[in-house]
């Protein structure tokens, strides 16, 4: 007997150590084989994957896999395992536990006019198990407006996709005539009817690219109203015009379910063919980055910073960046200013109170700042007493871990600067 176990405990030592020697070195691949698959085409993942049957790997191209199918919407976590299977060569399977993707979303709330709001969605993130993306939503919040889209980031090679997308969107918004008092506000409804094109392409495991066409109509009307100050600007502004647009972004995170490490960082720009009087945008550039890291086995920190820039607008009120609850600043109100420049700082602790099977509930405190540069302004006047808000906050987070963005957010904010709100916000999905 103890022969026998002396020579078992030689072999498994053999294999582990052949493993771990293999896993640091190149080796030959047998076999490329998927464990869990459900919803999601074994021949989709293969098409992505770096690893190739019969073709020499490492371990860091595995990892690599495993970090790309995790990033995948319809994946929720990935793990895999090295097997020998005689001559040198070795048979790598990839084990996957998928989300379920068929999203539907209910929203209610108030909208700027007091009365009942609401918005519908549905969205498939892995159509046809490969990672196609469609849907739509139609909304009411005070006007209507509904839009559909559907994108295929690999369409055409494992790198190349596309995109197309139309919205038919009516809201009501406030603009501000006075910046030395925000408290009187001219409401109108904002129509914006558009037509997108995205080529998206993905240079490498980290790095991607967006390249876009967008052609909109864009039109304020303004609301009946006996305000005097409304009947003085009575301009209804509106532009048939074409947006040029691209986008890098660049990724390195690791995702465990809820939990989120690394780095992210978005740089976004768009430029338009033409402007008016009114409506001055001749581009918009937006930077955000993002930083995660996980404390301890349940704490999380998030931090994120949005740099928005659009040239200077002078003599008109119809700036394009908001200061708004659902963007970038949480508890203040929806729309609360409005100007050609806003930074913005997010900042969050995530703690996960009580995780059981596929329920996870976590509590999470926050900070956010932001300040706007208002129209007939200089850029300094961004970090002015008057335009910079900073709220503070708690919240909740009911998440499903294996649905797709399944996270049922609340938080509440307080404003710290004298300038801003206290107020509620809601939404699906992490704030960031």
């Amino acid at each position: 007997m103890g022969r026998s176990f002396l020579a078992t405990l030689w072999l498994l030592l053999g294999v582990f150590v052949n493993i771990q020697v293999t896993a640091q070195t190149k080796f030959e691949v047998e076999s490329l084989n998927f464990e869990g698959l459900k919803k999601t085409k074994a021949s989709f993942l293969t098409r992505i994957a770096k690893v190739k049957a019969g073709k020499a790997t490492d371990s860091t191209i595995v990892i690599t896999d495993i970090e790309r199918f995790k990033r995948l919407d319809g994946i929720a976590y990935a793990d895999y395992k090295v097997e020998p299977v005689g001559n040198s060569r070795y048979k790598v399977t990839y084990i996957i536990k998928e989300n379920f993707s068929v999203i539907p979303g209910f929203r209610i709330g108030q909208a700027a006019d007091d009365s009942f709001s609401y918005r519908l969605s549905a969205f498939e993130f892995n159509g046809l198990g490969r990672n196609i993306v469609f849907g739509g939503f139609f909304k009411k919040e005070v006007f209507n407006g509904y839009g559909v889209f559907i994108e295929h980031p690999y369409l055409f090679t494992n790198k190349l996709g596309l995109g197309l997308n139309y919205v038919d969107d009516s809201s009501q918004q406030p603009i501000f005539f006075d910046n030395d008092n925000l408290e009187n506000s001219t409401d109108y409804i904002f129509t914006n009817k558009s037509f997108e094109t995205t080529l998206f392409y993905e240079h490498d495991f980290k790095s991607r690219f967006e390249f876009s066409v967008r052609t909109a109509n864009e039109q304020y009307g303004l609301l009946n109203s006996d305000n005097e100050i409304e009947l003085q600007n009575s301009e209804e502004p509106r532009i048939k015009r074409t947006a040029f647009r691209g986008v890098y972004e660049h990724v390195d995170i690791d995702i465990v379910y809820q939990n989120v490490s690394g780095f992210r960082n978005i740089f976004d720009i768009t430029l338009f063919d033409k402007s008016n009087a009114f409506i001055q945008t001749n581009y918009i550039i937006n930077n955000t980055t993002q930083y995660f890291k996980r404390i301890g086995s349940k704490g999380n920190f998030a931090s994120q910073l949005q740099l928005q820039i659009s040239n200077r607008i002078v003599d008109s009120a119809f700036a394009p960046l908001v200061v708004d609850n659902q963007i970038n600043t949480r508890g203040v109100g929806n729309i609360v200013d409005r100007g050609s420049s806003i930074v913005a700082l997010n900042s969050e602790y995530r703690h996960t109170l009580l995780e059981k099977g596929w329920f996870v509930f976590q509590g999470n405190g926050f900070l956010d700042a932001s300040g706007v540069q208002r129209p007939d302004t200089n850029f300094d006047s961004i970090l002015s007493n008057d335009a910079i808000r900073v709220q503070a906050g708690i919240g909740v987070r009911f998440i499903h871990k294996y649905i797709f963005n399944a996270v049922l957010r609340f938080d509440y904010g307080v404003n710290l600067t004298g300038n801003g709100g206290n107020g509620f916000v809601f939404g699906i999905g992490q704030y960031f």
